[in-house]
């Protein structure tokens, strides 16, 4: 669940490549009904999930270096240098990599995560300062406590499986399956990749690459979206980013903007985008997460009625 990409993007691509659950397949040959089995899948894994946007109910930004302490209770958690709480731990980033020390209260422990949702429980105790591997997570009673890094800057998000949103959330918006937003797509890769930094929903900074540029048409009007990469070098399989925002966004769609997460498979490859995979940023469902915005010349001129509806959580 980091950096922005979410439980339902991974679903979407396990679906269409027929390696989902059961209950996720649809009839060869009938993609109304597969867009609609990938939608049931994402939908399923949210209400499984005990770590995603509608169970975050805490975040805490870090620069290299610094502490913070958690307190945790029955009615909530609280990040501080002297926070509240039956159970705290001080929580420092160390270079690329997070540090729990058990402060007071009942022992904390770490288990691990594959970054679907899920968590094996109930994890290995914590009594002395423990260095994080990737994808440990903490508990801290009922808690669960997730860590991100990225170059000079981290965090730790904080999960509640008993949390109302979990409890009140029955399926993300949908639009009807609309297969003729299926689109080939001709990828341009740019022969130098050039960084650039991206604001996100939190005024905060990104770091990425313009690798290049998909052209396609809708409605037989010619367009294009720049792709991004975490890296400048692509390899097969390495994903393009793509946010674009579209005559809907703000209206019927997420006012920030929608993605698209596309495998790179070669500059002479054979792509196309479905825009029915078009997700909203994980910032639409919770305040506690930070969302690159749209670059401005990924502004569609056209409408885009395929993939997420605005969730109805948050109206910001």
């Amino acid at each position: 669940m980091q950096n922005g990409r979410r439980l339902a993007t991974v679903l979407v691509a396990a679906a269409l490549s027929g390696t989902a659950a059961p209950g996720a397949q649809a009839p060869a040959g009938n993609p109304a009904a597969a867009i609609l089995a990938v939608q049931k899948a994402a939908d399923e894994a949210y209400l499984k999930a005990v770590m995603s946007p509608f169970t975050a109910v805490a975040v805490q930004y870090f620069q290299p270096g610094r502490s913070y302490r958690l307190g945790a209770n029955p009615t909530g958690v609280e990040f501080g240098d002297a926070p509240g709480g039956a159970d705290v731990v001080e929580l420092t980033l160390d270079g690329d990599a997070f540090v729990v020390t058990p402060v007071k209260g009942a022992r904390p422990a770490v288990a691990k995560t594959a970054g679907n949702g899920d968590v094996s429980l109930p994890g290995t105790p914590v009594t002395s300062r423990t260095r994080l591997a990737r994808r440990e997570v903490l508990r801290l009673g009922r808690y669960l406590v997730e860590f991100n890094t990225s170059p000079g800057n981290g965090n730790a998000r904080v999960f509640d499986p008993e949390s109302p949103a979990r409890k009140a959330f029955t399926g993300l918006k949908w639009y009807p399956p609309n297969p003729a937003l299926q689109v080939k797509a001709r990828f341009r890769p740019n022969a130098t990749p050039s960084p650039i930094t991206i604001i996100t929903s939190r005024g905060l900074q990104r770091e990425y690459f313009r690798v290049g540029t998909f052209e396609f048409q809708v409605d037989g009007r010619s367009l294009r979206l720049t792709a991004l990469a975490v890296g400048s070098a692509l390899k097969e399989g390495d994903e393009l980013f793509l946010a674009f925002r579209d005559q809907t966004s703000g209206g019927e769609t997420y006012d920030v903007g929608r993605y698209l997460f596309v495998p790179f498979a070669g500059a002479d490859a054979q792509y196309v985008l479905d825009f029915n995979e078009a997700s909203n940023p994980l910032c639409n469902y919770s305040p506690h997460y930070n969302c690159p915005i749209p670059l401005r010349e990924n502004q569609l001129p056209v409408s885009i009625r395929a993939g997420e509806m605005k969730y109805p959580a948050l109206q910001h």
